[in-house]
């Protein structure tokens, strides 16, 4: 046999990606490659092979899993020796076809291997277990419970739900009965290899008396099968007093399950030590209409009884709950990942935030910490991080004058701070986070390279839509962080503003994006920005107020500018977009912008917070000359969609993908059109003298040749001929065109034909519905099935292509 030209060692990796990808067909093939091979795939088919995705990979999706999971079994059980201890539920399910002679079992060939030495993951998954009930309603099992009277021994033990439906409920019983013999029978044998296992609590003592066995077991998965909650009783037809007897007796019941649970943790922490990672608690959920969970003293009584983390490098919301149950014992010198966008994972936020306070700050230790994601927890969240950086700085400056008295040999060591380069604060109190922010940018302003500030949405909050009422903040103040690149603020109840002094000290910065609801104005109270300079800066993202406050110049100082987007926050029915007159007016007594003065802007660069302060409104100026090389991404809404002009085109040479949307909260005061005198070059004279020529020349027009995706969205007119144009000539490399519901001035017919001229290289995406009929004369052929017919949008082909999207009412 020819030597394996790979190492054992990347074959494993291999096998570790197929199993992750649930590639059984693939694994099975290799078993036949050699026995090294063999005995490797092995290991992964059978980890965990009554995991339902073991049994549903795409390449034999066309078998029924239920078969497929029933020789499976059949052939695990073939291997326990003696048979005999297989329970009879068991023989009959699988073995069996006689119910009134079960030691009678199939003739079945003798397994290879001992298959369950491979198994290490042990969990009938719920999904399984749905065809493990399809399986039982039509085998001889049913027949055998009737005959012993299975019926009334499940009802004893409480497996049985719904007394009104006797049938279902048998099957469900015995489904829950199969699942929990065979665990154990799968298990017996395999005990100290077990590494996961589900549990029942109503089996739980044959797994206590045998715990010094489970020495490999770190993950458990408890489950209650019995009835135990006290929900179904309330729709008993039964007196008040039979209701609260039976609440106390189930509520008995499952308090006796959880301390049995409780005991089997115990003693396997104190056999096994540091063995056990992971526990479920069963039915574990937030209760309706309340933030608190279900057993939540009983989740965290476990947790508690589990080792604390060892030296975590990450902390989310999969392990925050165990970190919080033993916080103080938990070294958290590694940790250099915090993602928790809230505090309620498992345990209630309420709880959480009790634990917290009782205990020192947990950040400080994170020494190693380069992320943070958090929800705030007061203005002193940062204080220890500002003590940290004032006495490094006050013993540096006396280590540097003690350093002048030393001989150049000595070398002075420091203490190293927390290397902090990422942060996102979550906030859902009413006051802004200004004092967290500042402590953030003092703190580690060596190291911090994105900021992100989310507000939480709370509609017990009013939230402040209008400019001239919304309270200003300017945050920012006295900043300076030379590595920073990314900046991501967000306020709901507020406006979103930065001192641009500092943001002028952000030399690095990529990313920029401001964020508030500000949504109707009026032109006095805006105040036009200094221009500013950003040569590094690849994202610009402005809504509400920064948007508007934009000194549009500065977009000739963003040369490396890759994505652009500004606009304001949709009211219910569009943006706010002043009426053409309003905006007419105030174009013809609008003052140049260009000559702002000191009076006109803040001392910190951004606008006077002064209540007295009044002067004349810089609204902003649309030049449409903005040279910008490297932008791909345009996306514009209101007033700037409005006040688009298409001869922007010829100076952004890269761009891939426009969007404009023009949608109006007051209907038929922004009607855009565009016409093919829009596409053409020039002056708006020279343009207009094109158009009364009728002169078709093709580098009459715009080019935009790189340009794949626009986006139309609210009242736009345009028609076949300008579409022809814009198709053909300026953009011809376009992939996808996206139609408002109020675009119009062209029908499904000429569409079609444009189409066909373009050889259906273009899909057309439209938000309004045509008739059967008209869809069959323009030659379109729906790609859904008939029972798909109610899905939205749908799909058309044309010459064999998906090219359209039709979306209806």
């Amino acid at each position: 046999m020819p030597q394996r030209s790979l190492p054992l060692e990347c074959i494993l990796n291999i096998l570790h990606i197929l199993s992750q990808e649930h590639d059984t067909d693939t694994m099975a093939r290799l078993l036949c490659v050699d026995k090294t091979i063999c005995a490797a795939a092995l290991s992964f088919l059978y980890d965990d092979c009554l995991n339902i995705k073991m049994h549903t990979f795409r390449p034999v999706s066309n078998k029924n899993p239920g078969d497929t999971t029933s020789q499976l079994i059949r052939t695990l059980l073939r291997q326990v020796h003696p048979q005999s201890r297989i329970p009879d539920v068991l023989r009959i399910a699988y073995l069996s076809q006689d119910c009134h002679h079960p030691q009678e079992t199939i003739e079945l060939p003798i397994p290879v291997f001992k298959y369950g030495h491979f198994m290490r993951k042990i969990v009938p998954d719920q999904e399984l277990g749905r065809y493990v009930f399809d399986f039982i309603r039509n085998s001889p099992l049913i027949d055998y419970a009737t005959t012993h009277q299975l019926y009334d021994k499940y009802d004893a033990q409480g497996l049985i739900y719904d007394a009104h439906d006797r049938d279902d409920s048998l099957v469900c019983a015995l489904g829950l009965d199969v699942r929990r013999q065979l665990t154990w029978v799968l298990c017996e044998d395999y005990l100290e290899s077990i590494t996961t296992v589900s549990i029942p609590l109503t089996d739980i003592e044959r797994y206590i008396e045998h715990m010094d066995q489970l020495k490999s077991l770190s993950k458990v998965l408890f489950k209650v099968e019995k009835k135990v909650y006290t929900s179904e009783f309330y729709y008993m037809d039964i007196s008040q007093e039979k209701r609260e007897q039976l609440r106390k007796e189930l509520e008995s019941e499952r308090d006796r399950l959880f301390e049995v649970m409780i005991q089997f943790i115990q003693q396997h922490t104190s056999i096994h030590k540091n063995v056990l990672q992971y526990v479920e608690v069963p039915d574990h959920y937030v209760l309706p209409k309340t933030n608190q969970y279900s057993n939540e003293d009983v989740q965290f009584k476990v947790l508690s009884l589990l080792p604390p983390l060892h030296n975590p490098r990450s902390i989310n919301k999969d392990n925050w709950s165990r970190l919080l149950a033993r916080l103080s014992d938990t070294n958290l010198d590694n940790v250099e990942s915090i993602k928790l966008s809230r505090f309620g994972w498992t345990i209630s936020e309420e709880k959480t935030l009790h634990i917290l306070n009782s205990q020192p700050p947990f950040l400080p230790r994170c020494r190693s910490l380069k992320q943070l994601e958090i929800e705030t927890m007061g203005p002193d969240m940062f204080h220890w991080a500002v003590l940290e950086k004032k006495q490094k700085e006050a013993k540096h400056r006396q280590e540097s004058i003690m350093s002048q008295h030393l001989s150049s040999w000595q070398h002075v060591h420091h203490n190293n701070l927390v290397p902090l380069q990422s942060v996102k604060l979550i906030h859902k109190t009413p006051l802004e986070p200004i004092q967290e922010l500042n402590d953030i940018a003092f703190a580690f302003s060596d190291t911090l390279e994105e900021c992100i500030v989310n507000d939480k949405w709370d509609n017990s909050r009013t939230v402040s839509t209008d400019l001239g009422t919304a309270p200003r903040v300017v945050h920012g103040h006295g900043w300076t962080l030379p590595r920073l690149r990314v900046l991501d603020f967000e306020a709901f109840y507020s406006q979103a503003h930065f001192d641009l002094d500092s943001l002028q000290r952000f030399c690095n910065l990529e990313s920029l994006r401001l964020t508030d609801m500000i949504t109707t104005y009026t032109h006095r109270d805006i105040r036009s920005w200094p221009s500013v300079n950003f040569p590094h800066l690849k994202k610009l993202d402005l809504v509400g107020s920064s948007a508007l406050y934009f000194n549009l110049d500065s977009l000739h100082h963003l040369p490396s500018l890759e994505h652009l987007s500004l606009g304001l926050p949709k009211l219910h029915h569009g943006f706010y977009i002043p009426s053409p007159e309003d905006m007419n007016r105030d174009d013809s007594n609008k003052p140049d912008s260009h000559n702002t003065t000191a009076e006109d802007h803040g001392s910190s660069g951004g606008p006077l917070l002064s209540e007295g302060y009044q002067s004349v409104g810089r609204r902003p100026r649309f030049t449409w000359d903005w040279y910008l090389p490297n932008l791909r991404e345009l996306d514009l809404n209101a007033v700037f969609a409005y006040k688009f002009d298409f001869q922007w085109l010829q100076h952004l040479p890269k761009l891939q993908s426009l969007q404009l949307n023009t949608s109006s909260s007051q209907d038929g005061l922004h009607e855009r059109s565009i016409a093919s005198k829009d596409l053409s070059r020039g002056s708006h004279s020279q343009r207009q003298q094109h158009e009364d020529g009728g002169h078709r020349i093709w580098n009459h027009y715009l080019s935009s040749p790189t340009l794949e995706k626009i986006q139309l969205l609210g009242h736009w007119t345009i028609d076949s001929k300008a579409l022809e144009i814009l198709c053909l000539l300026v953009a011809p490399n376009l992939s996808r065109i996206s139609f408002g519901a109020s675009c119009v001035g062209h029908t499904l017919e000429e569409l079609v034909a444009l189409s066909r001229k373009m050889l259906c290289k273009v899909s057309w995406c439209l938000d309004r519905w045509f008739n059967d009929e008209e869809i069959q004369n323009v030659g379109l052929v729906s790609m859904l099935r008939e029972e798909d017919h109610r899905k939205h949008p749908i799909s058309y082909s044309l010459l064999g292509r998906q090219v359209w999207d039709v979306t209806e009412p």
